[in-house]
């Protein structure tokens, strides 16, 4: 197949230069090359960039043979060397099918998800039953290789990522103060060390990551930070999304517990330890007021 390398859009680079710092503008300059031939190399057709991800530059294409599919392309290649081995290793319709992986060059090849609208963009929040067979799956298929990271290793990078909001919003410290932060790592950290089965996580099962996969598949999860540790963990992002107040927040854990028999006790425990996290991020979108930010800090203030 010829070249038909997309230009970057201007919100990729700026994601990843974010990320990555601007020596990530190295890895650009050399993007189109590597576009094409992982073009020629695995028989696709090169479409349009979808304008999402704070790792990858990402694309739609379509295969030789007309099936869809969507290729990923990073500086970090450990990390989508990780995400391409977890969705290899997860047997359910649950998660996309990798179609070809080639860690030198850091491109990911998975198969497209369709209708594919992610829950962040629809805004429809999934009903218990679906949030629990798509957890449920993930938990249950996964292979938990030994070489992933653990669950508490995730849990000081996302605090530690997070944490840096206050650097460039140092006014969020009179709304979310660094101790209310602090406390919620300090008990992320005793629940990642607390003893629980141990199975392969998702990691990063945010509104952004779960996609509509239509009435056969479901919800459908893509991007993992695969990990390893208690199941409650990926729980959590859904559990306190769109939540106005702690009720809400406390029906959805108890019809989750009966669903899934995960221990409601500890899907409490994340929720308190990552709601001081989530209320920063929220304010640092501009979101500081509303009902659903002091529910946030009234659970966050519980760690």
């Amino acid at each position: 197949m010829g070249p038909t390398v997309p230009g970057i859009d201007a919100g990729t680079r700026q994601r990843l230069i974010a990320r990555f710092g601007n020596e990530v503008e190295v890895w650009f300059d050399a993007l189109p090359g590597v576009l094409t031939a992982l073009e020629d190399g695995w028989q696709f057709k090169l479409g349009s960039p979808i304008p999402r991800g704070s790792v990858s530059a990402v694309f739609r294409c379509r295969m030789a043979d007309g099936r869809r599919a969507v290729l990923k392309a990073s500086p970090d290649r450990a990390r989508l060397a990780f995400e391409g081995a977890a969705l290899d290793a997860w047997h359910t319709v649950h998660t996309p099918a990798v179609i070809a992986l080639d860690e030198q060059l850091g491109a990911l090849l998975i198969e497209a998800i369709e209708p594919g609208t992610p829950l962040v963009v629809s805004s429809i929040y999934p009903a218990a039953e679906s949030v629990a067979k798509l957890l449920t799956s993930l938990h249950e298929s996964g292979v938990s290789n030994p070489s992933y990271p653990t669950v508490e290793q995730r849990v000081a990078y996302l605090f530690d990522s997070s944490a840096k909001l206050y650097e460039r919003h140092p006014e969020l410290t009179a709304l979310i103060p660094l101790d209310l932060y602090e406390r919620g790592r300090r008990l992320a950290t005793r629940l990642a060390q607390q003893g629980s089965p141990i199975v392969l996580l998702h990691g990063d099962l945010t509104p952004s990551n779960i996609l509509d996969g239509g009435a056969e598949r479901g919800l459908v999860a893509i991007d993992p930070a695969p990990c390893l540790g208690d199941a409650a963990f990926d729980a959590v992002d859904l559990l306190l999304w769109q939540a106005d107040d702690l009720e809400t927040i406390a029906a959805r854990i108890e019809r989750l517990a009966a669903a899934t028999n995960m221990d409601a006790g500890r899907l409490v425990g994340w929720c308190v330890a990552f709601a001081g996290m989530s209320a920063l991020e929220l304010a640092s979108q501009g979101n500081g007021a509303g009902a659903g930010m002091d529910a946030l800090l009234e659970l966050a203030s519980q760690a």
